[in-house]
């Protein structure tokens, strides 16, 4: 794929087309295709990458690595500790990291599969929270009771409950929806068939 830009060649002044094309490149002895990017001067025939561009293409080569051995994006890094309300320093500690570990993650850097497997439990709110617990002793009581509290609100302001509701008149046929916790409002008005067939309560719930 090839569209000229509006931005001029540095090299000439003239036209500059930005082209994608399928590509090669070994990564940590695995071989990783994606589609590159790049720019082409048109009066030249000269291709390049700026640092942008390089960035992006380096990206996609450590994105499709992560995804092969299952290591969570570092996107997906920043959304946990968030969704966890913790910071990074305590992440790094929790996880038993070097110091300020999670946030090179968080930045960019590829862990160890080993390492990448660990943090892809941790996304799993049970996982996280045996961690913190295992965790306890490396922080003074003080910031445990801190963290912990933090982690526990955010764990809770998060969950969602399912709610089933049973049309017992439709084959019992199941509506499954899911409502955040801070969310969910029932307001149930049960009703029943004068037929002993449909004696049944409308709803059921699963909490």
């Amino acid at each position: 794929m090839k569209k000229v830009l509006d931005k001029k060649s540095p090299l000439t002044g003239g036209a500059l087309e930005l082209r994608t094309e399928q590509d090669s490149l070994e990564y940590r002895g695995e071989t990783i295709t994606y589609i590159k990017s790049f720019y082409r001067c048109v009066d030249t025939g000269f291709e390049f990458e700026d640092a942008e561009l390089e960035n992006a293409n380096l990206k996609i080569i450590y994105d499709t690595y992560r995804r092969r051995h299952g290591i969570p994006l570092a996107e997906e890094l920043i959304q946990m500790r968030k969704r966890y309300g913790l910071p990074a320093s305590a992440m790094s500690i929790i996880l038993g990291l070097g110091e300020n570990q999670y946030s090179l993650y968080e930045d960019g850097a590829v862990p160890a599969v080993s390492l990448g497997n660990l943090l892809a439990l941790a996304m799993e709110p049970k996982n996280m929270e045996s961690l913190l617990r295992s965790a306890k002793t490396r922080f003074t009581e003080k910031q445990y009771s801190k963290y912990w509290h933090s982690f526990e609100r955010a764990v809770q302001k998060n969950k969602t409950y399912k709610v089933i509701f049973v049309d017992y008149l439709e084959n019992d046929k199941e509506d499954i929806r899911e409502y955040p916790a801070n969310t969910i409002r029932l307001n149930v008005k049960q009703t029943f068939e004068k037929s002993d067939e449909y004696n049944k309560p409308a709803l059921n719930y699963a909490f």
